[in-house]
């Protein structure tokens, strides 16, 4: 009996074991002589590993093979010490095993490497004890531009908050305590909250465009599941991220894995997405038979095979699940075959909203707003919307409401006419 092949895990092997195969990972002889351990590691025991095993077996492989690597290259940087300016507060903010900058995810990660690598740049060399509260407010002016980029400025302003609470928190900085609170005491304008939202028309618009123009079905498909589900666009088509970062995956493409994004695995016989939310990390349980735009494009993905079948006599409604895949990442690349990378989903988005007639100063972050607004019109109690919006209080769901202004006109019109009526009676 030959043991279990699997693909994409560099330096596992198979051992006989008394319930059927013992799977484990490798170090090479010549770096566990110099010093490196883990020799070796049990990955799994048993007769054939099933495709969750398989994906934790080629993660672990590839993790344990890139440290034995980089100890075989010199090691992993070592953790640099404060010196008192402000690079050497960034060096040990970015190298400090107890730093919040090790639980960055990646793509956040190397935001913040961009802005890390300018404030080393431009004032890396200043002491942090001649930082003043005037120093950040020259910095911000310069920043933004004279006021131009107020985003840019915010987030440099944030950038620097963060480091000033490391260096109080972890390094136990009295500068960085000072300054924690000159950044507290200081105000900076902020950016201008968005007006705009996808609207449900705007949304079929895009979704028809997208297929009958385009042919880009996933791309109708995942406008539908970000209006319908009030989900994020990382929810729905989720992201690529090196082979070494954390997560499990079975989809990987040369030396990338593709993560967090929705799966057919996770819709049920009754068509109910449960996922885990890629921001929070909170469970989102969703009917999917009560979003019409998803089982359209459902519906185009079965090739008009019905989907929903109502019994006649007993009104029960039946699911045909089995029409659609088993398991997988549910928004493919048309063209690719693969999942979609967000600059390139965002991209052709833009491309299919404009062919549709949507404003350019919409955008397709703005679809969660107008699910959220659509369901605030229509009268749904605010702390429904909530839970659907899965936020942890109801401030951030109002922050999502683009129809505030309306509502306030609305009101002030019936107190208006309320106060002449009871003048006139």
């Amino acid at each position: 009996m030959s043991p279990p092949r699997i693909k994409d895990a560099p330096g596992h092997i198979w051992r006989k074991h008394t319930r059927g195969w013992e799977c484990r990972w490798q170090a090479r002889t010549d770096l566990v002589e110099r010093g490196f351990i883990p020799k070796s590691q049990q990955l799994f025991v048993g007769q054939e590993p099933n495709e969750t095993e398989v994906s934790f077996i080629q993660d672990q492989c590839r993790r344990l093979q890139d440290e034995m690597l980089t100890f075989g290259r010199g090691g992993l940087p070592q953790m640099n010490a404060y010196e008192g300016s402000l690079k050497s507060l960034i060096n040990c903010y970015q190298t400090d095993p107890d730093s919040p900058y090790r639980k960055l995810r990646f793509n956040v990660r190397r935001n913040v490497d961009n802005l890390l690598r300018r404030l080393v740049a431009d004032h890396g060399h200043e002491d942090l004890g001649d930082i003043k509260g005037r120093t950040v407010l020259a910095w911000y002016k310069e920043w933004t531009g004279d006021g131009v980029k107020i985003s840019m400025g915010s987030a440099f302003v944030g950038q620097l908050r963060s480091l000033f609470t490391f260096g109080r928190s972890i390094l136990e900085c009295q500068e960085c305590v000072r300054l924690g609170q000159v950044m507290h005491d200081l105000r900076f304008k902020g950016t201008a909250a968005r007006k705009v939202s996808v609207t449900a028309e705007q949304a079929d618009a895009i979704r028809y465009k997208a297929r009958l123009h385009f042919g880009w079905y996933s791309l109708a498909l995942g406008q539908a599941f970000q209006f319908e589900c009030t989900l994020r666009q990382r929810d729905v088509i989720g992201e690529w991220v090196p082979i070494a970062e954390d997560g499990l995956s079975a989809t990987v493409h040369k030396d990338m894995k593709w993560i967090r994004g929705i799966v057919w695995q996770e819709i049920d016989e009754n068509l109910i997405l449960r996922h885990i939310t890629s921001k929070k990390q909170k469970e989102t349980e969703v009917d999917l038979k009560l979003a019409p735009m998803v089982l359209e494009e459902f519906g185009e993905l079965v090739g008009g095979q019905p989907l929903l079948v109502t019994d006649p006599v007993t009104k029960k409604v039946s699911v045909n699940r089995h029409l659609l895949p088993a398991n997988g990442p549910i928004i493919i690349n048309d063209v690719s075959g693969l999942p979609w990378s967000p600059n390139e989903y965002r991209r052709k988005w833009r491309l299919v909203a404009t062919k549709a007639g949507v404003p350019k100063n919409v955008w397709n972050m703005d679809s969660r707003s107008g699910a959220i607004s659509e369901a605030i019109a229509a009268g749904v109690p605010l702390e429904f919307v909530r839970h659907a919006a899965t936020h942890s209080d109801i401030a951030q769901t109002q922050e999502y409401d683009r129809i505030q202004a309306k509502a306030t006109a609305k009101t002030m019109t019936a107190r208006v006419e309320s106060r002449n009526k009871k003048e006139t009676e």
